[in-house]
């Protein structure tokens, strides 16, 4: 089978057995030297005997043109590919989840395009647990099940590997996660009666996008937290291999931080206070503090921890006044929680949903276009009076469906 080309040539195409009876045809594309034999099939044979100003200036105009179009296509081939985009994770469609990615430099995206990525939830109605590392999205496919395998998308492969099922300890217990280098680190704190476990995934990547050797070990050291005490926030240190965590007890409301060097695999504990942002902070060098955001609805930056010494003060911290978040009554929120990720350079996007206004919110859920996802870039500064502010704030709104209350969207900058 083939496709008519330019000039009456005729390109070959591959037909592929697909699941499903189908039948796929896969058009190659044309190699790049493609621009430069069209060049010299289409300049015109030279005659000594009738030469020309006229077809002299034909001859140059052709050849200038020629070596135009080469550089355009040089300048397409030396493009960066290593633009970051926002990878944003919902839960928009009744089967499982979908990925999309948008650029962030586009205040017109939509989410009108398909995605790059649907996953079917082995479990319908609960939801999957993602986290990053490099340039791979983490994707847990089912955290209740121990035999459910853990997927990896990598976004600049845009290949889908098959890892190991979750570690015993983390089975419906995978919440809280941060990534330093090559590493993955995950904190299971609530099983009674047991000690609490720090799980560390590391691999190694493969030339193939499909295979990937990766696995979980047990950190030696445990975590010092007690039985009763939740992780209510973490942060990375500048130093790129010192994780900070906060805990509360849930009876007496004890608050107590420490950190955990993965160079070392050392635990120190740093005081009873804890970091006053809600999960993950984000470390901006422009700022030279921990971001996050704050209860209520604000957004909060706080100067880093040192890493030596134990403290009986909380480390000073700042909030932007007006609220960036939950404006809206707790009855019309459609998920759990606001998210932040961080996109250097003091910029950040904040992910919320709601539902809609004039949709109630026992009607919202479903393939009903209930939601409306709120996406919010901004930066951060201090004012000459040390005031914490936001520059270039802008706000898209999008109208979706959302299937589980349980989740969060999230977007991740890769």
């Amino acid at each position: 089978m083939n496709r008519p080309a330019e000039g009456g040539r005729e390109v070959p195409a591959v037909v592929a057995a697909a699941p499903g009876d189908h039948l796929v045809l896969i058009r190659p594309r044309p190699a790049p030297i493609q621009c430069q034999v069209d060049l010299i099939r289409s300049r015109p044979t030279r005659n000594p005997d009738r030469g020309s100003s006229r077809s002299k200036k034909t001859r140059m105009s052709k050849r200038l043109q020629g070596e135009e179009i080469q550089a355009n296509c040089a300048r397409k081939r030396s493009r960066p590919s290593d633009q970051k985009h926002l990878y944003l994770v919902l839960d928009d469609w009744k089967d499982g989840f979908s990925i999309h990615k948008i650029d962030a430099d586009d205040d017109d995206a939509d989410l009108g395009q398909p995605p790059v990525l649907r996953l079917v939830s082995p479990a319908p109605g609960f939801p999957m647990r993602f986290a990053v590392v490099g340039s791979n999205i983490v994707i847990v496919t089912n955290p209740r099940c121990g035999q459910a395998p853990t997927l990896f998308y990598d976004t600049k492969r845009t290949g889908l590997a098959v890892g190991p099922p979750l570690p015993g300890p983390l089975v419906g217990d995978f919440h809280t996660s941060v990534a330093t280098a090559d590493m993955l680190y995950a904190l299971s704190f609530h099983h009674r009666n047991q000690q609490h476990s720090f799980e560390v995934m590391s691999w190694e990547e493969s030339p193939n996008p499909c295979t990937m050797s990766c696995s979980w070990t047990s950190v030696p050291s445990p975590p010092p937290f007690e039985e009763d005490e939740w992780i209510t926030s973490y942060a990375v240190h500048p130093d790129g291999h010192t994780i900070f965590m906060s805990g509360v007890n849930k009876y007496n409301l004890k608050r107590r931080t420490f950190s955990f060097d993965t160079k070392y695999c050392e635990w120190r504990f740093h005081g009873e206070w804890a970091l006053p942002f809600q999960g993950q902070g984000y470390y901006d060098n422009t700022l030279d503090g921990w971001v996050g955001l704050h209860e209520d609805g604000y957004i909060c930056a706080c100067q880093v921890a040192p890493r030596s010494r134990a403290s009986t003060i909380q480390p000073e911290w700042k909030v932007v006044k007006g609220k960036l978040f939950h404006k809206v009554p707790e009855r019309k929120r459609a998920a759990s929680y606001a998210t932040l990720t961080y996109m250097g350079n003091a910029r950040f996007c904040l992910v919320e949903c709601v539902v809609r206004e004039e949709v109630e919110y026992e009607d919202a859920l479903g393939d009903c276009d209930g939601c409306m996802l709120l996406m919010t870039k901004f930066g951060l500064k201090y004012s000459h009076n040390g005031e914490l502010q936001t520059i270039n704030r802008t706000t898209n709104s999008y109208v979706l469906s959302k299937h589980i209350t349980g989740f969060s969207p999230v977007a991740f900058w890769m």
